[in-house]
């Protein structure tokens, strides 16, 4: 009884546990913005794959919530997916759709966040001059390792290289690199693969193939949209199968080949039948697919009867049979009936 007792406790407790993390999922923000200008909406959108990062449509949006007088909003994250996901949060003009993104510059409307429907995050304005963009963001850890990367990203808009191009493109690839880095030492999947879209990763592969090959091998296993789409992008994908097309045209080839000389062959052994064949045994033979008997046939051609078994034997070891039905299944053409006497019509 005092173990089921016990046992009824820790479930209670396990249970209160879990009902107060559920309480907490949410994404809970704090904005200043000058309502004159911007609509007191915080949207939030979710993002089916990296390369949509940058675009936006209605059916995008998933959630709004509305920015009260000290600029709070909230969204809960109950309904989301179990698993990680990538989402933006943004508002718009008063004069603009709900669609509107404003991307770079002081008005840049909108952040990202990895959440999934255990999350807790929260949301604060830095203010600085990017209100939205420059927020901070706490609460799950994901997002403090996204801000790292834009970070790291956004550090050749702010160095002044002073028009020097080679200096400049010198920069841009340690970024790059830096970016790699991390992206191959990342333990979470879409955090990982939004540093290595920020690397300009398209550009490296022809160079860095190996490294694709090692990442996409990391991440075999992920079969989120993201990594989906991202294995369509990545050559490395598709070469690994760039041979198919030309195994199966070799495979036809030589079947083809095969064919023709069995064909070939066929044909060939067709065509010479009769070639090893004496005089006496194709006229023996020409009676054999007439139907005639060893004894009719010892009559018509004046030979002992021992003779024409002795000449069948030869016929059957030189064509290949075994027997007199053999011998009418034998299918001969036109150039062997001609030698046997036959009428080719």
């Amino acid at each position: 009884m005092r173990f089921m007792y016990k046992l009824a406790l820790i479930l209670l407790l396990v249970s209160s546990i879990l009902q107060e993390i559920k309480a907490q999922s949410s994404i809970d923000g704090q904005i200043v913005i000058d309502t004159t200008i911007w609509k007191p909406i915080a949207y939030l959108s979710i993002i089916p794959d990296i390369d949509n990062i940058n675009t936006m449509a209605y059916d995008m949006i998933i959630d709004q919530s509305l920015i009260d007088n000290s600029g709070r909003f909230s969204f809960k994250t109950q309904y989301l997916p179990i698993e990680d996901n990538l989402f933006r949060i943004h508002i718009a003009k008063k004069n603009d759709p709900p669609t509107s993104l404003i991307i770079g510059g002081r008005d840049e409307n909108y952040i990202l966040v990895i959440a999934n429907n255990q999350s807790h995050i929260i949301i604060k304005d830095s203010c600085n001059s990017k209100f939205l963009a420059d927020a901070s963001v706490y609460g799950y850890l994901p997002n403090k390792m996204m801000l790292q990367v834009n970070e790291i990203a956004s550090f050749l808009d702010t160095v002044n290289i002073n028009g020097y191009v080679i200096k400049k493109e010198l920069i841009k690839n340690a970024v790059s690199e830096k970016l790699r880095s991390l992206a191959d030492s990342c333990s979470n999947p879409i955090v990982s693969l939004y540093a290595l879209y920020k690397s300009n990763f398209e550009k490296n592969y022809p160079i860095n193939q190996q490294f694709y090959r090692n990442f996409l091998s990391k991440w075999s296993k992920e079969r989120s949209t993201y990594f989906i789409e991202f294995r369509k992008r990545i050559p490395q994908s598709q070469n690994n199968r760039h041979w198919i097309p030309f195994l199966i045209g070799g495979i036809c080839l030589v079947m083809g080949v095969l064919l023709s000389m069995i064909y070939f062959k066929l044909t060939q052994k067709n065509q010479n039948l009769l070639r090893d064949l004496s005089i006496q045994e194709r006229k023996i033979f020409a009676l054999m697919i007439e139907g005639k008997s060893n004894k009719e046939i010892s009559e018509i051609i004046s030979i002992g009867l021992s003779t024409v078994k002795s000449h069948i034997n030869s016929i059957y070891s030189k064509l290949g049979i075994n027997s007199r039905k053999d011998v009418l299944n034998l299918n001969l053409d036109k150039k062997n009936k001609g030698d046997l006497g036959f009428n080719n019509t």
